[in-house]
């Protein structure tokens, strides 16, 4: 019986420090990305594609890029500069040229911590 009491608290331990590492992985780009100009959607730019804060649907925008390849971009930001993004793990030379291709359309703002799942799934679906 101790064993077993053992072996739980043993389980409850490790399954808290799992998930305070977990959970405490999503506040740490603040101070990554302190230099670039905050995020404001009241006043944002729409002509430019977030690449710290859009939503997956923006990234329609710009033929190729969605869905794969803006789901990489998003599941690997925040960035600092346009560099950090073509230094995405995996990128093929057809994606890197793709984004080098369109940078012009893209823009970097601090990442805003509240809309990190409605970047994938934001409820707009078409019909």
């Amino acid at each position: 019986m101790k064993a077993l009491i053992r072996f739980s608290v043993l389980l409850v331990a490790i399954a808290s420090i799992w998930a305070t590492s977990f959970l405490g992985s999503f506040g740490t780009s603040a101070a990554f990305a302190e230099e670039l100009p905050p995020t404001n959607f009241y006043t944002q730019d729409l002509s430019k594609i977030d690449l710290n804060n859009s939503n997956i649907n923006t990234f329609r925008r710009v033929r190729g890029m969605y869905p794969t390849l803006g789901r990489i971009i998003i599941d690997n930001a925040p960035y600092q500069s346009l560099d950090d993004v073509l230094a995405i793990p995996g990128l093929t030379e057809a994606q890197k040229e793709l984004i080098t291709a369109n940078a012009d359309s893209f823009t970097l703002k601090r990442p805003d911590e509240s809309m990190v799942r409605e970047r994938i799934n934001n409820a707009n679906y078409r019909l």
